[in-house]
């Protein structure tokens, strides 16, 4: 769920941002997602010029978060996430070619389209 509205002047902002229409899209699906969650909460705020969009757990830990660059959104399993054994690389990889693993042994994901939320969505499993 939203985090009390936070920064809520942020969301056109970012939408404003994103060059794509197909990647705008997916944003405002992706945002409505996150903002129906009951087991987590999520808000968007600036890390220095990052525009990132966290996803946190009750625990104010985050486990997921996303950039929205102006092609895609940059989706990232954070340390929380790959830690729980929730969720596989190789699933991630299989629903998503763009998936990888950086440095840190985080994953991230390019989403372009709703499709690409939504496949992603079904992997996470979150209420």
């Amino acid at each position: 769920m939203l985090s009390a509205a936070r920064n809520t002047e942020l969301y056109p902002e970012w939408l404003q941002h994103i060059e794509s229409e197909e990647t705008k899209d997916a944003f405002r699906y992706l945002v409505g997602l996150a903002a129906g969650l009951t087991s987590l909460t999520c808000h968007p705020q600036f890390k220095g010029d990052v525009r990132d969009f966290r996803i946190l757990n009750a625990r104010d830990e985050q486990p997921f978060s996303f950039i929205p660059n102006k092609s895609w959104l940059l989706f990232y399993f954070r340390a929380p996430a790959v830690r729980s054994g929730m969720y596989s690389l190789g699933v991630l990889r299989a629903a998503l070619e763009s998936a990888s693993e950086n440095n840190s042994g985080e994953w991230s994901v390019r989403l372009r389209s709703i499709a690409d939320v939504q496949r992603l969505w079904s992997i996470l499993a979150v209420e």
